[in-house]
């Protein structure tokens, strides 16, 4: 079957959807933000009582108002944004939990999806698209999921390593034009930067660092520019990981995990 078969409009993927469902959102900067629109606006009877899961959100796509409708509750593993207010007003289910644990929670059937939305890059002649810049769970949440929906933008990037996918595994697929959801870098200070700038003074070359996201990783990454073979592991590849590595800091060389 040619992929472009499964080509649809947003909303009659949204008429595939019944009542009860649990559907797998795509993390953070990876949200399909056409498919989300369009299961946020439509007010088609079938849309009720729906379980949203998405690891990360930053976009708002998903509101305190939409929550409220009783049409939707959302499953979250991660605080912030829009989260922490509807956690307050009992509308989001917040889930602890270690990132690494995700994959088995999932793969376990501890947490069920009966539909995942992914976002996805154009694919190529043999058919074979990027999940883009976020894979955590997708790939499993699509095993698990009855019906799988490729939200297919060419916005986003064609990441290489294990991102890619075959149009084989998408039920049905949608075009989007949509501008991806962009999170802003942290804002530093010179406080940030004299405690990097000590922190950075106990770090020797070859050491391996749990780098992380706010202003501290931040202004910490410019002090560290000058170091050598530094071994790094993190959840989150940011801007200031990215500019670290090319400074020549990052080898992992000598990082034995």
């Amino acid at each position: 079957m040619n992929w472009k078969q499964k080509i649809l409009d947003p909303d009659k993927v949204m008429k595939k959807i019944r009542p009860g469902m649990s559907i797998f959102l795509g993390t953070g900067i990876s949200e399909p933000r056409t498919l989300v629109k369009h299961l946020m606006s439509s007010d088609y009877h079938n849309l009720v009582d729906l379980e949203l899961i998405q690891l990360v959100n930053f976009s708002d796509t998903i509101t305190l108002k939409t929550l409220d409708s009783h049409k939707y509750r959302l499953k979250t593993f991660s605080s912030g944004n829009m989260v922490n207010k509807a956690i307050a007003k009992g509308l989001v289910d917040l889930i602890p939990t270690r990132f690494k644990r995700l994959h088995r929670l999932f793969d376990s059937g501890r947490i069920q999806v009966d539909v995942a939305f992914v976002q996805i890059s154009p694919p190529d002649e043999p058919g074979n698209a990027s999940l883009g810049v976020s894979i955590d769970v997708a790939r499993s949440a699509m095993k698990q999921a009855s019906l799988v929906v490729g939200e297919i933008n060419h916005k986003i990037p064609r990441v290489f390593g294990d991102t890619f996918v075959n149009m084989s595994e998408f039920d049905f697929l949608i075009y989007s034009q949509d501008d991806p959801v962009y999170f802003k870098r942290w804002e530093t200070s010179p406080a940030f930067d004299r405690i990097a700038g000590r922190i950075a003074s106990l770090i020797p070359d070859r050491s391996c660092i749990a780098f992380s996201i706010g202003p501290l990783f931040e202004a910490l990454s410019k002090k560290l520019t000058n170091k050598h073979h530094l071994g790094v592991h993190s959840p989150v590849f940011t801007d200031a990981l990215m500019e670290l590595v090319k400074s020549g800091a990052v080898t992992n060389l000598y990082k034995n995990i």
